[in-house]
């Protein structure tokens, strides 16, 4: 009896709130998603991150029409309840840190010395960017139960109780507090909303999440600084904490159960403001845990409605200092919207009535609820609205005196939002701390109005960004301060071809570099990912040196920087195979097709072959194959030479192998194999295989005369005649094709081949030897990691383990092809058609291809296929009608990229990024900000790399990064240089390198005084 006549006492206590815990109205959870109330109503919480595309008046004002056809079907009925709470704090550390943990461990793992950039890339973004979140809470109440409904519930928990003997349990969760008839409901209505939501046509980013998450994200709404990302309710379905029993109740067994989530969630004190108290001196003021709250409510909402980007531009701009840092006002607000508005109305209308005669305040309210009920009998729907605001700072005192700035700032910032009237007289201002806080309770201590509720859905913080991608270890940032992710291989998308466009200084090669990095970063892998570049010029080497450099001294073979030359010394053979194939695989006999369909197409025809051309080249190559092969009769295998390739000769010898006259290249290939010799065995097929030599050979053998000898090319000339001379004049042209590979990327993972010397531009044959060019490096890298399994079936028995093994081992790794400067190759049909093959397959391969131009017309039909567009700079009328023409430029995107995609400056490079998945195209603008140490490791600049080996050599490279970062934090030297020998040189008739040179060398002289100096201070 006394255990019960407490049981009472504790409830009359708890009504008055006197403790803490009294503030959380939650029991218990329900299923997986769903939250019970203490009066049965049922919570579920989504996490809203934002419109996955730029967001223009009349794509919100869409957005509007739409979500009010969803929610009216439910809110024109009581019972269901919506609350949104929208926050922002001062300090990202925490998301960015999360982030950075993950790629010190893979930098870790990978042996990647490079914890100074990420350390870095977390201070820099913590600059710019702010704790930001917004959730929905989903509301059903008991309500929507009809009588017979309400009374079956609780007939049915009556009997459970009785018939199990359920004990009393006055201290723990009440299990049987789920009412059943409302399950489905509930349900109904979040999964409708969430699925509208997340469609394309509404394109936001919705998460719904699950108990555990929620209760997390309840609890650090209120205590954010301590609950931890692993903290865990004790609910259904986890293990039931042990308790000590302490009630003197025998019948009372709340300690076999699981404790209240009150007394889970709400676990530090709280304290109301007393006025004249040294501490809390506000009375409108509360403590809850570490923080200070100035709740305020607002009385009557926005008499002139505006959007909430307008609330929010105005709250960025107002200002607060901690720790000395300047920052934007922390803040949070909520509403509250429930179904049957028109009741708030009831009451006031009838006394309105009565009084009419003599107030013509009375006589408006008559008026306004005339309207609202036309409103809703034109279908439209009318809900309560509420809301409520608060901002918070510090306990020390200077937060208690900035506090009382921030109050006055959100104030007049609200007040400025439309006319509402707003008030900090709250009454109680826990209970006001309560409303402002994540799905504590049903209840709001904002004053109820009636609202249309299209016009109450206007006011929402409906209108953030959001990534397309809702994970991702790639930061970029929304200009307004929001993390943004970039998820590269998302199986969001079908395949991953990436094109990057903007003009010189636009910061094309800085993205992708920085690009290249993040890839090595990436949450998971335990290798360097393959990442091929091909590029003209040095705009690469930084990241190059950079990956190099950061590794042992015994990995640093994984990454290399190659020139290539058009000589015999860097010969890449286009025919060669991979190891053990007689004959090419498909794939690669494609590419061999289209490679030699150039070579032999004059420059003139811009890449389009002779009609017919295509088809005999694919004959000559099935020829020269059967021709060099040891398994047909008639053929002519390649016989072994001595002398020819050291690597070889060695092997040889060191196997013992009894060489004959007659032995062939494709025996030793299989004997080296065998032996376990592999890359021996490589460099010897590559004397077994044909050259460009034997095409001619082939072209002109007795066979092909039959066959096509009467067959004419365009403007009349034999078909061989032209193929052949297209061979010789290639071979005569083109060292670097003409023979037997002995360029050799070896073991290599990250790789960048530079075009420089042998890529030109300006006339056709320009255009077509860059083309080449592009195509035998792309080649180069392709044929180490374009293996799937569908190529095994092609492999002999003998080499189907070692290629099981090597496609197992490569399959699912990460792999980048990049192509920059991709307007010198001219827009040339053939590399065109290799590409877009590459795009088909590149899939099955995990292979995201990245190309880099000056415009975006530049690549072609390459845009049709594309996933990802990268746009860097606003461009012209001339340039942006052919993005409307051409990739469907909105309206809305084309503003965005007038107004703020203006090239790289010193807060970032802000560009419009498209992307299209599955379901939709989405596009966001992104900001890239990187910090002065990254920019120094990855800059190609011929000052910043000179100064940079300078120190490189004599000192530990993240101290050099380090002091060219503190002594030119824009992350580059040149203007510097330039002002320096401006003055060190006036007068003289001309400034030569050396002269340059001189004066990078006195620079780096004083950073290296600098840093010995520091050193020897610190050992001292």
């Amino acid at each position: 009896m006394s255990g019960k006549l407490e049981a009472v006492l504790l409830h009359v206590i708890g009504l008055l709130k006197t403790d803490v815990e009294d503030y959380c109205d939650l029991e218990t959870i329900d299923g997986g998603r769903a939250i019970v109330a203490q009066d049965g109503s049922l919570a579920s919480i989504v996490r809203f991150n934002g419109t996955k595309s730029v967001l223009g008046r009349e794509q919100f004002e869409r957005l509007i029409q739409l979500l009010d056809g969803s929610f009216s079907v439910y809110f024109k009925n009581r019972g269901h309840q919506l609350q949104v709470v929208f926050r922002r704090d001062l300090d990202a550390r925490g998301a960015l840190e999360r982030n950075a943990i993950q790629q010190r461990s893979t930098a870790d793992r990978l042996s990647l010395g490079i914890h100074d950039l990420i350390d870095e890339s977390v201070e820099k973004y913590s600059q710019y960017v702010y704790d930001e979140d917004c959730y929905l809470v989903f509301w059903s109440r008991p309500a929507l139960l009809d009588t017979v409904e309400a009374k079956l519930a609780t007939q049915a928990t009556n009997e459970f109780r009785k018939e199990s003997n359920w004990p009393a349990t006055s201290d723990a969760q009440n299990l049987l507090r789920p009412i059943s008839y409302l399950r489905d409901r509930h349900l109904s209505f979040v999964s409708k909303i969430t699925d509208d939501l997340s469609s394309p046509e509404f394109g936001c980013s919705v998460d719904v999440l699950d108990v555990d998450e929620a209760l997390r994200s309840v609890r650090r709404s209120v205590y954010p600084d301590l609950t931890t990302d692993d903290w865990k309710a004790a609910i259904p379905g986890t293990k039931i904490p042990f308790r000590w029993k302490s009630n003197g109740d025998i019948e009372d067994m709340s300690e076999l159960l699981y404790p209240p989530l009150p007394r889970q969630i709400m676990t530090a004190t709280a304290e109301i403001g007393k006025n004249g108290s040294e501490n809390l001196p506000d009375s409108n003021t509360v403590r809850v845990g570490s923080r200070v709250y100035a709740p305020l409510m607002v009385a009557v909402p926005p008499r002139e409605p505006q959007y909430f980007n307008t609330l929010f531009n105005s709250l960025n701009r107002a200002e607060t200092r901690e720790n000395g840092v300047t920052r934007a006002l922390p803040y949070s607000i909520s509403f509250m919207l429930e179904s049957d508005g028109m009741s708030v109305m009831a009451f006031k209308s009838i006394f309105a009535s009565l009084l009419s005669i003599t107030s013509e305040q009375n006589r408006n309210i008559n008026l306004a609820t005339k309207a609202l009920n036309e409103y809703r009998r034109d279908g439209g729907c009318i809900v309560k609205l509420r809301i409520a605001a608060m901002t918070w700072a510090g306990i020390d005192p200077d937060g208690i005196k900035e506090l009382a700035l921030r109050k006055s700032k959100l104030w007049r910032t609200l007040e400025g939002w439309g006319n509402p009237v707003v008030l900090e007289r709250t009454g109680n201002p826990m209970i006001a701390f309560q409303t402002n806080a994540l799905g504590l309770t049903t209840k709001h201590i904002g004053e109820p109005c009636p609202a249309p509720l299209d016009d109450a859905i206007a006011l929402l913080p409906l209108t953030r960004p959001a990534s397309p991608f809702s994970t991702g270890s790639t930061i970029y940032r929304s200009l307004d301060g929001k993390i943004l992710r970039y998820q590269r291989f998302s199986s969001e998308q079908t395949t991953w071809i990436t094109l990057i466009s903007g003009k010189p200084g636009s910061g094309k090669s800085v993205l992708m570099n920085n690009n290249n990095v993040e890839c090595c970063l990436m949450p998971g892998i335990t290798r360097l990912p393959y990442i091929g570049i091909i590029d003209i010029g040095v705009s690469s080497s930084g990241f190059i040196d950079l990956i190099r450099d950061s590794l042992p001294e015994n990995m640093r073979h994984l990454a290399i920087y190659k020139r290539l030359q058009n000589s015999e010394r860097d010969c890449i053979n286009p025919m060669d195979t991979p190891l053990g194939k007689r004959e090419p695989l498909p794939k690669d006999r494609e590419f061999i097709k289209n490679f030699l369909s150039i070579l032999v197409t004059p420059p003139e025809r811009r890449g389009k072959p002779y009609e017919g051309m295509s088809n005999f080249v694919g004959r000559m190559i099935d020829l020269a194959f059967q021709k060099k092969s040891d398994r047909l009769e008639k053929a002519s295998p390649e016989t072994y030479k001595p002398g020819h390739n050291a690597v070889v000769d060695e092997a040889v010898a060191k196997l013992g192998y009894k060489i004959l006259p007659a032995t062939t290249y494709w025996e030793l290939v299989d004997a080296l194999f065998k032996a376990g010799y592999i890359y021996e065995a490589e460099v010897a097929q590559r004397y077994a295989v044909p050259t460009l030599n034997d095409l001619v050979g082939v072209a002109s053998s007795e066979e092909v005369e039959a066959e096509y000898g009467g067959v004419m090319a365009e403007g009349n000339r034999p078909l061989i005649k032209a193929f052949s001379l297209g061979i010789r004049e290639a071979v005569g042209d083109y060292p670097i094709f003409s023979s037997h590979t002995r360029f050799d990327i070896g073991s290599a993972r990250v790789i960048s081949l530079d075009l420089q010397d042998v890529a030109i531009i300006g006339s056709d044959s320009a255009y077509k030897q860059t083309a080449l060019m592009y195509m035998i490096a792309r080649q180069s890298f392709m044929k180490k990691v374009a293996f799937s399994k569908e190529d095994l079936p092609y492999f002999d028995d003998l080499y189907k383990p070692y290629y099981d093994r090597l496609i197992n081992d490569i399959v699912d790794e990460n792999k980048v092809l990049c192509m920059d400067e991709f307007h010198k190759t001219g827009g040339h049909d053939g590399l065109k058609l290799q590409v877009l093959t590459d795009g088909r397959e590149a899939r099955k391969w995990n292979l995201e291809i990245i190309l880099a131009s000056q415009l975006m017309e530049d690549f072609g039909e390459l845009t049709k296929i594309a996933t990802a567009l990268f746009i860097l700079d606003s461009g012209t009328e001339e340039t942006r009608r052919w993005l409307r023409d051409n990739i469907g430029l909105k309206p809305v995107e084309e503003s965005a990229l007038v107004n703020y995609v203006h090239g790289a400056n010193a807060h970032g490079a802000t560009f419009l990024a498209r992307f299209s998945t599955k379901n939709a195209t989405y596009s966001q603008l992104f900001t890239m900000t990187a910090g002065a140490m990254r920019l120094w490791a990855l800059s190609t600049t011929a000052e910043d790399r000179k100064l940079r080996g300078l120190l490189y050599e004599s000192m530990p490279r993240q101290q050099a990064r380090r002091l060219l970062a503190k002594r030119f934090p824009g992350g580059s030297c040149k203007k510097l240089v330039e002002r320096l020998k401006e003055e060190t040189f006036r007068g003289a008739d001309f400034v030569d390198d050396d002269m340059e040179s001189s004066v990078i060398e006195r620079l780096a002289k004083e950073l290296i005084h600098e840093y010995y100096n520091s050193t020897e201070l610190e050992v001292a």
